[in-house]
C-alpha cells in the first residue's frame, strides 16, 4: 500500500493536518519490522512540510533522526 502523504500536503496546514501527517508516518514506519518510531514532529514550511522522525532499529540501541522535506511545488521529497 502506498502513502496518502501527498494528499495531506495540499490541505490547509492546521494542527489536525499535522496530526494526520504524523499518523501516516507512524503507519508507514510500522510496516517495516526492522525499525520503530520513537518520536515524530511535523513543521509547516513555506512550500511544504518538514517531517522529523526519530527511529530506532529493533536490535540496536541508538536512535537516529530522519528529516524529510515534502515540497508542494515540485511534488518531491528530499532527505535533509
Amino acid at each position: 500500500m502506498g502513502t496518502t502523504m501527498w494528499n495531506l500536503l495540499f490541505e490547509p496546514q492546521t494542527e489536525q493536518t499535522a496530526s494526520l501527517i504524523i499518523e501516516e508516518m507512524q503507519r508507514i514506519v510500522g510496516q517495516d519490522p526492522r525499525i520503530y518510531l520513537t518520536s515524530a514532529e511535523a513543521y509547516p514550511q513555506v512550500n511544504g512540510i518538514l517531517v522529523e522522525l526519530e527511529i530506532q532499529t529493533v536490535q540496536g540501541t541508538n536512535a537516529e533522526r530522519l528529516s524529510v522535506f515534502f515540497d508542494q511545488q515540485t511534488r518531491s521529497a528530499s532527505y535533509i
